[in-house]
């Protein structure tokens, strides 16, 4: 098709685009400029919302505005189209008010959220930290290493049986996203103060370059970057403030 004759066929479907539902308007430029299918594993920014169904990709504005667009209706679903729904530039929901906030509105030191959540030190501390899911794997490959007893060389002897006195790795893992500071994290975990500052000092060794500290606790030499990544990221975050 000639430059001229799709520039004709433009401009005659503008000029019926009010007698057209803007689902047909839209197959119809597809088709004109060979788009056959929206349908994809990823969905552009400018047609961010993913039909679950069919795939479909179509713009925020399409959403709650009253003609289905997914195949099933679902971008008119009443629990999509009400509160209790965050669109995608506003995805973070406040617990208490359910106020929709943009994520650039977190933990920027001023409150949206009527109970402040979204200003919460453990929720801006964890936001800094590596992911929960990354530090309990880190922990339990440590621990498939050395063993379910090797922890304790860091966290004390409540460390032992793969840290389940301390409740878990999970929960270690948690305590170390969220407390801001190692005394935060001994005191959500109820660690002595002996083995506090034992922990301290690992810390401390490592944020002054000096790994022997790490090899005297027996980590390999092909663990040791991974381990002094990890610790260093803490470290940089304000867990020795």
């Amino acid at each position: 098709m000639s430059s001229c004759r799709v520039a004709a066929c433009v401009a005659a479907l503008a000029a019926v685009s009010c007698a057209l539902p803007h689902t047909v308007l839209a197959l119809d430029l597809n088709r004109l400029y060979g788009h056959h299918t929206k349908r994809s594993e990823y969905c552009h920014p400018y047609e961010p919302f993913k039909c679950p169904v069919d795939g479909n990709c179509i713009s925020i504005q399409y959403l709650c505005d009253g003609a289905p667009d997914c195949i099933d209706g679902y971008d008119e679903d009443s629990k999509l189209c009400t509160a209790e729904y965050c669109h995608p530039y506003e995805p973070f929901k406040c617990p208490v008010d359910g106020n929709c906030i943009s994520i650039q509105y977190l933990c920027d030191g001023a409150p949206d959220c009527i109970d402040g959540y979204d200003e919460d030190s453990k929720l801006c501390t964890a936001a800094k930290r590596p992911p929960v899911e990354e530090t309990a794997s880190f922990l339990q490959s440590l621990l498939a290493s050395h063993g379910p007893n090797y922890l304790e060389k860091l966290f004390g002897s409540k460390a032992r049986d793969a840290l389940e006195p301390l409740g878990g790795v999970e929960k270690v893992a948690i305590a170390l996203s969220e407390s801001q500071t190692i005394e935060d994290f001994g005191a959500a975990l109820h660690l002595m103060r002996s083995d506090l500052e034992h922990l301290r000092s690992v810390f401390m060794a490592v944020e002054n370059g000096d790994l022997g500290m790490l090899k005297s606790l027996g980590i390999k030499d092909s663990e040791l970057g991974d381990v002094k990544f990890f610790l260093e990221k803490l470290v940089n975050t304000g867990f020795l403030d």
